[in-house]
Order: structure tokens, then sequence, then C-alpha cells
């Protein structure tokens, strides 16, 4: 299982890095522990803004070919002549999906899904289908590695505080997943919302929870959503702490030892 990072900006608001990458002050770090994948808006697409409800919004997203973390020295110019081609390419493309029709309609043109954050396992496992189908009409192999799925996680030594955080009433996750259902909905809606879509808990917890979902679903991506918390500390070390288990379960003995050795 690989790990993409998609930053949600805060409130969604219109806010973007240079070359259209979804900016949050944990990308280096998520880069540092083994994240593979980085999302921006295709090119062109960045003059209009980004559509109500942030990136898991938008139609396409390209994988950046380059981890944003990353600051190369640049060639800008040679024999006195202006390099013109600096800076990223496009990359592949994936589609951020909801409806199974969607998933489907995407794999025919050839675009990996990304299924968003707030659909439960059965949902998801719909997508699956709808991504076999598709591809299949379109002559293609339905990959499972080209499966992203998109889950908010919180992981903390504590349980309960890990559950205050992505409850509480000012939590920007509640507030989040509260704009994916319709208005007006319940408190107690948006909480089975959250419980239904959410890793959260303490470490065990929440990688017992990963096994389920990818038991349900055969993604090939887990893509972590990371909102704007209010206490950057935990933050750092929820994400820390998912990785480094993420390492250890699903990555061979000898590569989780040389990612040990390049964070050293």
């Amino acid at each position: 299982m690989k790990l993409g990072y998609l930053s949600i900006p805060p409130a969604c608001a219109q806010h973007q890095g240079p070359n259209g990458f979804f900016a949050a002050p944990r990308a280096n770090l998520a880069e540092a522990l083994g994240f593979t994948e980085f999302y921006a808006l295709p090119p062109g697409a960045g003059g209009g803004g980004v559509e109500p409800g942030g990136p898991e919004r938008q139609a396409l997203l390209r994988i950046l070919p380059d981890r944003p973390g990353r600051v190369l020295p640049e060639l800008v110019a040679v024999d006195g002549n202006p390099r013109r081609q600096n800076g990223r390419t496009a990359g592949a493309l994936v589609a951020p999906a909801i409806g199974a029709s969607t998933v489907r309609a995407q794999s025919r043109q050839g675009h990996a899904p990304l299924s968003v954050s707030w659909l439960d396992a059965d949902l998801l496992a719909r997508h699956w289908a709808a991504h076999v189908t598709g591809s299949t009409h379109a002559a293609r192999c339905a990959r499972r590695r080209d499966w992203r799925v998109a889950r908010t996680v919180v992981v903390d030594d504590d349980p309960l505080r890990a559950e205050a955080t992505v409850k509480g009433p000012d939590s920007p996750c509640r507030a989040y997943y509260r704009n994916a259902l319709p208005p007006g909905a319940s408190d107690a809606a948006v909480a089975a919302l959250i419980d239904a879509c959410v890793l959260y808990g303490s470490q065990a917890s929440v990688m017992a929870q990963l096994e389920a979902l990818a038991q349900t679903a055969a993604f090939g991506t887990l893509v972590f959503v990371d909102h704007p918390w209010p206490d950057a500390a935990l933050a750092r070390r929820s994400m820390t702490l998912f990785a480094d288990a993420v390492l250890q379960l699903h990555q061979t003995p000898t590569t989780f030892k040389i990612k040990k050795l390049e964070l050293a």
C-alpha cells in the first residue's frame, strides 16, 4: 500500500501553492515519512480557482512527478539564452469520484479514480466494481495500484483525545464532513458519517480499521487527507504514528530498513 498526501485548505478556501499544489505546513513532513504521491490541479485549471468544497471536489487532479518538498537547482539559461522549460511537467491524472457511474466513466477514459473521503465501505466496494467495468469496456486491465481511496486519519496515544479531535464542535474535520451531508443534517448524522469514514483512535485501532477497509476495497494508495488542525504538534505526531505503522505493516523489511536509514 502506498501513501498519498492531500491537504484541505482552511475553510476550503481558494488556496494553492506554486504549480497548483495544495500546500500545507506538513507536506515536507509527509515527504520525509515516505508518502509518495502529492496532488495538484491540472495545467490551466488554476485560473478559475478551486471549486467550493476543496480539492476533493475537483473533477481532475494530477500527480506531481516530483515531491513538493524537494528543491533542486534549476538551469535557467544556456549560453545566455533563457531556458523555457522549467518546473514540473504534468503527471498522471486522477479523478476524485463520488458515484459509481462517475468511476465507470472515468475509468473508460483512462483516468485513475480517487474515491473521496466521505464514502463508506459499501460505496467503496461499488467503486471497485465500477472501475473494473469501465476498464474492461476500454480494453484495459483494472489494477489495484491505480485506485486511490481518500481518508482522514487521526492517530493519538489517547483514543479519547483522537475522538475529540475529529468530533469536537470546533474541529475542522467535523465542519468538513458536515458539508458532505445535506443542509440541516443533525449532529448525530455528522458523528455517524465520521465514524463510518474517518480512521481515528490509537495506532493499533487505526491499523485494524485500515485493514478492515482494505479487505472491502482493494485499493493501492491510501490518500491521507490533512485538515488545518489547530494543534500542529498533535497533527505531526498523528501523521508520524500512522506512517510508521503503515511502513511496518505494508512494506517489506528491506524497504522499511532503507526508509529508516533515510529518515535517520
